[in-house]
């Protein structure tokens, strides 16, 4: 019987001395590139005795920084890493934390320039954060008495780029960053899924719109839509392409990604094998051997601790299509 086991460290900080808990009641992280910043959720058990001579708050403030290791029979991986954003007065004591995104939200936006790159812009705002981001001319960019956080949220708005943190890295404009395979993780959905959701649909059965919008280099757009009336929405964003038809048909090829047989909903694993957002998970399953299939994960929920379980809730993506 496998030992849930965790390492939570709060390392020196204010002349506070370093805070290792090996035992705390339960750890929640929640992750995606559809969110701006990753967050985790500590709570501490109730009979922790550093904490009886100690306010809370002097001992846990914002921006002291949190590393959450968590396994089984000590072998321990990291899961999350950020900031201490702020501590619950209550008992049990509730610890919530944002990842490395937390400091670049804060950093002031100041901008004035006549053209451009996606990654021009990026490399002035945050010099000090190693950055991967899609090659796109923006063309004219310009913010006054902002935060780099309204900037992203305004990429996001304006164009449909999402900026996400992974692995110490600011990534926008990539869905799925990393294209190959070292990170595919394979599921059987009888032997090593706890349990799933999952919903098997035809590719007749389903129905999307999509929104192309095209932005020129002089910031400009150009606009079209394709696919099912009534179906679900996909915006899909396209740099300097100048031709209406052209973006109709490079926007019809896009849908056809979309309607392809596969699985849509929610797989839960066990904590190990690891599976990050973006990553690539390939079903397979014995009762029913032609449905399997590779997807992205869009999204990857942690839950450990509660009646000894460790738990990771993978919510599905794309099917990995092979050109």
């Amino acid at each position: 019987m496998f030992v849930l086991t965790a390492k939570i460290s709060f390392p020196l900080s204010r002349g506070r001395k370093e805070i290792i808990i090996r035992q705390p009641s339960h750890v929640h992280i929640e992750s995606s590139w559809k969110r701006l910043t990753d967050i985790a959720v500590i709570t501490l058990p109730r009979n922790v005795s550093y904490f009886d001579k100690n306010n809370i708050k002097d001992v846990f403030r914002s921006n002291d920084p949190v590393k959450i290791e968590l396994g089984y029979d000590g072998n321990n991986i990291k899961e999350f890493e950020g900031y201490v954003t702020r501590a619950s007065a209550d008992m049990p004591v509730k610890i919530y934390c944002e990842d490395a995104m937390y400091k670049v939200k804060q950093l002031p936006a100041h901008i004035s320039l006549k053209e451009s790159t996606l990654q021009n812009l990026l490399f002035t705002l945050v010099p000090d954060f190693d950055v991967d981001a899609l090659e796109v001319d923006l063309g004219g960019v310009r913010y006054a008495n902002s935060t780099v956080a309204q900037v992203l949220e305004d990429l996001k708005r304006k164009y449909n780029l999402y900026s996400y943190f992974q692995n110490g890295t600011l990534i926008v404009g990539k869905i799925y960053a990393d294209q190959s395979n070292d990170d595919l993780v394979a599921l059987d959905l009888e032997k090593n899924v706890a349990s799933n959701n999952l919903q098997y649909r035809n590719a007749d059965d389903i129905k999307i719109k999509v929104k192309a919008v095209s932005t020129q280099p002089d910031g400009t757009k150009i606009s079209i839509e394709v696919g099912d009336d009534g179906g679900e929405v996909r915006q899909l964003t396209y740099y300097n392409i100048k031709i209406k038809e052209a973006l109709t048909k490079i926007a019809e090829e896009d849908l056809r990604k979309y309607k392809v047989d596969g699985f849509s909903g929610q797989v839960t694993t066990f904590g190990q094998p690891i599976i990050q957002h973006g990553g690539k998970v390939a079903l397979t399953s014995e009762l029913y051997q032609d449905r399997s299939g590779t997807y992205y994960a869009d999204s990857v929920v942690i839950d450990w601790g509660d009646n000894a379980k460790y738990r990771r809730k993978v919510a599905l993506g794309e099917k990995v299509t092979t050109s």
